[in-house]
């Protein structure tokens, strides 16, 4: 998908869009226009513009795809094309490789204070596989996403510029092949959003990431002393992931936070 026209005309769209209305009432604003949407079976697309441009495109009330000029899409060749021709399995491993920009971006658009313009009815590109996830199951996954990244925010964000530390050296260390990823792309200053953009993956998922390898003392914040985590000597028992989701009654906790198992690495 080509962003840059899209979200130059979500800008223009939403220009003028909801005059008046104070910051505190976005959320309920933006969830229960998600919700009537979904209730009328909408095909078509929500522009958004202001603390992050974007799209959500519906199809029959389901969010089929969305897009946020601050979080990555797909990967390059994510999915091959056409859809159709896929076999079963690909075409799953295909949508769920779509299905994580989606709530990635998604997160980014209901937290960052946009503003909606118009519901606009049309056809939904023909961009190969589509999420098709329901409204409902969106807004509580972003909620779930939102609720980790307040808890680690007393220690990282995703713009939180980082450094590595310099006292390790690569061949005492054993990390993931994701984790040796990140930590020999990170310069003084990278932030987790730099390196999601760097490696095409979720802002969401590589400040998770982030937040391990601070844990491990491989990076820190940039300015703090080396092997630190965190801002003001933030501890990392403090930041437990195991204990980073608020788990509500009833409410089983997700399996995201699991360790990667480890590989050798340098």
């Amino acid at each position: 998908m080509s962003q840059n026209p899209r979200f130059t005309r979500a800008r223009q769209l939403t220009s003028t869009v909801l005059p008046g209305r104070r910051p505190d009432d976005y959320p309920d604003q933006v969830t229960g226009r998600l919700r009537k949407l979904a209730a009328a079976r909408g095909t078509g697309t929500l522009p958004f513009s202001g603390g992050s441009d974007g799209v959500v495109y519906f199809r029959d009330g389901k969010v089929a795809y969305a897009e946020s000029n601050r979080t990555p899409g797909p990967a390059p060749r994510a999915y091959p094309e056409p859809a159709q021709d896929l076999p079963p399995l690909s075409r799953i491993t295909a949508i769920l490789a779509i299905t994580e920009p989606t709530v990635d971006a998604a997160l980014e658009l209901l937290s960052a204070q946009s503003r909606y313009a118009r519901f606009r009815p049309s056809k939904v590109p023909a961009t190969g596989p589509a999420s098709d996830i329901s409204v409902e199951a969106l807004l509580a996954e972003v909620a779930r996403r939102q609720r980790v990244l307040k808890q680690l925010s007393a220690v990282l964000t995703a713009d939180t510029a980082l450094a590595r530390n310099p006292q390790i050296h690569p061949e005492s260390i054993r990390v993931s092949a994701l984790q040796w990823s990140l930590l020999i792309r990170v310069r003084h200053g990278t932030t987790p959003r730099d390196l999601a953009w760097n490696l095409s993956r979720g802002v969401f998922g590589t400040t998770v990431e982030v937040h391990r390898l601070l844990v491990r003392r491989l990076l820190s914040v940039a300015g703090d002393p080396p092997g630190a985590v965190g801002r003001a000597g933030a501890s990392a028992a403090a930041m437990s992931f195991v204990r980073a989701v608020s788990v509500e009654k009833g409410e089983a906790v997700p399996n995201f936070n699991a360790e990667v198992a480890p590989g050798g690495a340098g």
